[in-house]
C-alpha cells in the first residue's frame, strides 16, 4: 500500500513538473526572436515609430499609422530575442487646441495621449508628473500627413498611480496654474 501511494505522488509530481516546464518553454521561447527591438516591430501597415520608455526586457514605441491612427506597442525580450507584444491604438483626434488634453488612452500598463503645448507646461495625472515626447523629431512629410505640428505625446506608467480606475489629468503652467483638466 505504501509503495502504491509513493508511485502516485511521484506521478503527480512528474505531471506538475512537465506542465511547469511546458509553460516555461512557451513563455520564454515564444515569438519571432528578432535581434533588435526595431526588427520586432509590426510591419502590417504604414507606421511612423516614436521611441518611448525602455527597460532591459521591454521597449515601448508610440506610432502614427495609415494617415489617421495613433497608438502604442511594446516589444519584449525573451530567450529567443525580441518579439512583438501587446499594443493599443485609436483614431487620431481632431486638431487639438493649445494646452488642452481632450482624450487619454491606455493599454493597461500606461496612460497616454496627445497635447499641443503653448509655452512650458507640465501634465499631472492624479498628482503624478507625466513624461512627454516631442513629435517634431518625425520627418516633415509625416508631420504634415498626420497634422501633428507642435504636438507632444504625454504618458505615465499606471503602476506609479495609486488610483487606476479614475484619472484626473491636469495641464499646468510653470506657476502650477491649471490650464485645462480632464477627468476620466
Amino acid at each position: 500500500m505504501r509503495s502504491r501511494l509513493t508511485r502516485i505522488i511521484y506521478f503527480v509530481a512528474a505531471i506538475l513538473l512537465l506542465g511547469y516546464l511546458f509553460n516555461l518553454y512557451f513563455v520564454h521561447f515564444s515569438g519571432e526572436g528578432k535581434d533588435s527591438p526595431q526588427e520586432a516591430l509590426p510591419k502590417d501597415a504604414d507606421y511612423e515609430w516614436i521611441e518611448g520608455p525602455k527597460t532591459e526586457k521591454e521597449q515601448r514605441y508610440f506610432f502614427l499609422s495609415n494617415g489617421n491612427y495613433f497608438g502604442t506597442g511594446v516589444v519584449i525580450k525573451n530567450l529567443k530575442g525580441w518579439s512583438e507584444g501587446d499594443g493599443s491604438y485609436s483614431p487620431l483626434p481632431d486638431p487639438l487646441d493649445e494646452n488642452k488634453v481632450t482624450a487619454a488612452y491606455s493599454d493597461s500598463k500606461i496612460l497616454f495621449g496627445l497635447i499641443k503645448p503653448n509655452g512650458e507646461i507640465k501634465i499631472k495625472v492624479n498628482g503624478e508628473s507625466a513624461d512627454m515626447i516631442d513629435l517634431s523629431t518625425l520627418p516633415d512629410e509625416a508631420i504634415k500627413l498626420y497634422n501633428v505640428e507642435g504636438y507632444y505625446i504625454w504618458f505615465i506608467d499606471r503602476s506609479k498611480l495609486e488610483e487606476n480606475n479614475h484619472f484626473n489629468i491636469k495641464v499646468l503652467d510653470d506657476d502650477e496654474k491649471i490650464l485645462s483638466e480632464l477627468t476620466i
